[in-house]
C-alpha cells in the first residue's frame, strides 16, 4: 500500500537533497519577488519556467523511483532535465488543457435538480474525474517518459478511478505535511511577534512547496506500482488465455 511516510523518508535522504531543495527554491523566490515589485511581465515568463521546472522535478521523481534508480531526485545534469521538460509540454499540457476546457464545459451544465448544493456537488464530481485522468496521464507517461504514452487513454480509463481514490487519501496528507512546517514557522512568529512579510516565512513555504513535489511523485510511483501495473499485469494474463 502507497505510505506517505517512505515517500517523504525517501526524499528527504536522498543524496544531496538539501542542495537540490535549495537550487530549485531560488526560481521558485525568484518568482515571488518579481510578483511582489509587481513586474508582471517577467512574473509570467519566470513563473511559466518554474512551473515548467516543479512539472519536470515531479515527472522524474516518478521515473526515478518506478525504475528503482538509485536516487529520488533528478540529477544535476541540465541537458536531461531540459530535455525532460520538453518532452513534458507535448506529453503532459495537450491532456491537461483538454481535461480543463471540457471541465470548465461540463462543471457548467446547469443539473435541473431542485436540492441544495446538488450543483456544487456535480462540478465536484466533474473535476474529480478529470483531474484523476489528468494525473493517470502524468503516471503513465512518467514511467518511461514516452509521450505516446501519456495518450493512452485504453489504460487511463481502465485506472483512472482507483488512482482517484488513492488520491483522496494522498492529498489530506500532504496537506497536513505542509501545514505542520508552515505551521510551526506562524506560531514562532506569533509567539516571538515577528511580522508575517518576513523573508524568512516566504522561504519555508517556498521550501515546503519544493519538498512536497518529489514526495507527491514517490507517493505516484507507488501508486502507479500498485494500480497501474497490476491492471497491466491482469490484461497480459487474460490475453494469454
Amino acid at each position: 500500500m502507497a505510505s506517505i511516510i517512505d515517500a517523504i523518508e525517501e526524499t528527504l535522504h536522498d543524496e544531496h537533497s538539501l542542495a537540490k531543495f535549495i537550487i530549485y527554491a531560488i526560481p521558485v523566490l525568484g518568482t515571488y519577488a518579481l510578483f511582489y515589485v509587481g513586474n508582471m511581465g517577467w512574473f509570467y515568463f519566470l513563473g511559466f519556467l518554474t512551473a515548467l521546472m516543479l512539472l519536470t522535478i515531479l515527472i522524474k521523481t516518478i521515473n526515478n523511483v518506478r525504475n528503482s534508480k538509485n536516487h529520488v531526485l533528478p540529477t544535476f545534469n541540465v541537458f536531461t532535465f531540459a530535455y525532460s521538460s520538453i518532452k513534458a509540454i507535448f506529453a503532459v499540457l495537450p491532456v491537461s488543457g483538454l481535461c480543463i476546457w471540457a471541465g470548465i464545459k461540463l462543471a457548467g451544465i446547469q443539473i435541473p435538480i431542485a436540492l441544495p448544493y446538488i450543483q456544487t456537488i456535480y462540478a465536484t464530481i466533474v473535476w474529480l474525474l478529470l483531474g484523476s485522468i489528468m494525473i493517470t496521464s502524468l503516471i503513465i507517461y512518467s514511467k518511461n517518459e514516452k509521450i505516446s504514452d501519456a495518450y493512452n487513454f485504453n489504460l487511463i480509463q481502465r485506472t483512472c478511478v482507483d488512482i482517484l481514490f488513492a488520491l483522496i487519501g494522498f492529498v489530506p496528507q500532504i496537506i497536513l505535511f505542509n501545514a505542520l512546517i508552515i505551521g510551526i514557522v506562524v506560531y514562532l512568529f506569533k509567539v516571538f511577534n515577528i511580522s508575517y512579510d518576513n523573508p524568512i516565512l516566504v522561504i519555508v513555504v517556498a521550501f515546503s512547496l519544493i519538498i512536497s513535489i518529489p514526495i507527491s511523485g514517490n507517493y505516484f510511483a507507488q501508486i502507479d506500482w500498485e494500480q497501474i501495473t497490476r491492471e497491466e499485469e491482469h490484461k497480459d494474463q487474460d490475453s494469454a488465455y
